[in-house]
């Protein structure tokens, strides 16, 4: 059999644009080369995109690669996109929406799941809403594009008066820590919101929990074969909170996986991850991010992601080898997911 054009498509206009090459690279050395034939396409942070052969440093295709003019027959020349895009602009439902246009496979969720699980506002708003009642991280949101600077800030000091400090602030629309501050005072929740509003015009301000960092990974369509993991704890050292440089600079996190938790904590996680992987419409693969409070062991949810990080230190492929899962085998079965739903929604109607 011949073998199956796999784009790897990386990079991209965010300010996860690093991560995304990381996780492209380490996919590109963990993909069989049996079934595949990888085809890098980078993007680059002015949104164009290049291509070039596998055989380059991915770095290198973003600098110096091949201009692509016209992107829709290369995209039909392959068999599967794998998106290993993060954050605005790739794993918003942006580049999910010019998938389904140009009517590719691709993997993991489509337009909608991809679209509300980055919107964090929309998203904690969907979940904890009935019929699904999950509880979400207790917090409000502003949104300078709707009202104006001073009504914000008015609503940001009322809910960290009803919130009580410590208080973290994000950027509603971003990924892996990027523009999120914790506050301790009046004066660092200011300056936090500033920060966050760098980044986007909603911004999210949530309680500071006295919690453990818990996450679980996904592989499945929603249905019945669907695999969720034991949850794995993300441990830092005393005093410090998951930030972009504790992730990707300074390497000082540690991963419990699976962590020590009682079985009916573990299973009310599992269940509750399903449920948030089934409320959003999420396919393929998510990593679900939990906050369980240390005493009372109650959980919070956190946060789905629809594409996680593919790199070597990244929870969702150590958290699906601890499942049994391995890297080289998790992405092709991330293609054949793809492929199955590509097909289902081929097989719809566009006729009267």
């Amino acid at each position: 059999m011949s073998k199956q054009r796999l784009a790897l498509m990386y990079g991209g206009r965010s300010s996860e644009h690093e991560v995304s090459i990381r996780s492209a690279t380490e996919v590109l050395a963990a993909v069989d080369r049996e079934r595949f034939e990888p085809v890098p396409i980078a993007v680059t942070r002015e949104g164009r995109f290049k291509t070039g052969s596998p055989t380059r440093a991915l770095t290198e295709i973003v600098s110096a690669g091949e201009p692509v003019d016209e992107l829709g027959p290369l995209l039909r020349s392959c068999a599967c996109v794998f998106p290993l895009l993060h954050g605005p602009h790739g794993e918003d439902g942006t580049i999910q929406g010019m998938l389904e246009v140009f009517a590719v496979p691709y993997v993991g969720s489509g337009v909608l799941a991809s679209s509300l699980c980055m919107d964090k506002a929309a998203f904690k708003h969907h979940v904890g809403a009935a019929p699904y009642d999950i509880p979400v991280t207790p917090g409000v949101s502003v949104d300078l594009s709707i009202e104006s600077r001073a009504h914000a800030l008015a609503r940001v000091h009322g809910a960290a008066a009803e919130l009580g400090y410590p208080i973290f602030v994000k950027p509603a629309n971003q990924g892996s820590s990027v523009g999120v501050s914790r506050a301790d005072d009046r004066a660092q929740l200011d300056a936090a919101l500033e920060l966050a509003l760098r980044y986007d015009s909603q911004v999210i301000v949530e309680r500071g929990l006295d919690a453990r960092e818990i996450e679980l990974a996904i592989l499945g369509d929603g249905g019945p074969e669907t695999i969720v993991s034991m949850p794995g704890e993300i441990i830092l050292p005393k005093g410090q909170w998951y930030t972009y440089e504790s992730k990707y600079v300074d390497d000082v996190a540690s991963y419990a996986i699976p962590t020590e938790l009682p079985p009916d904590t573990t299973e009310l996680l599992r269940e509750l991850a399903l449920r948030a992987f089934r409320a959003t419409r999420c396919a393929g693969l998510a990593r679900v991010d939990f906050l369980v409070e240390r005493g009372s062991l109650t959980p919070w949810l956190n946060e789905v992601n629809t594409m996680p990080g593919f790199t070597s230190i990244s929870m969702y492929p150590k958290l699906m080898g601890v499942a049994g899962v391995g890297y080289s085998e998790l992405i092709s079965r991330l293609v054949d997911l793809g492929l199955d739903a590509h097909r289902r929604r081929a097989a719809l109607s566009t006729a009267r």
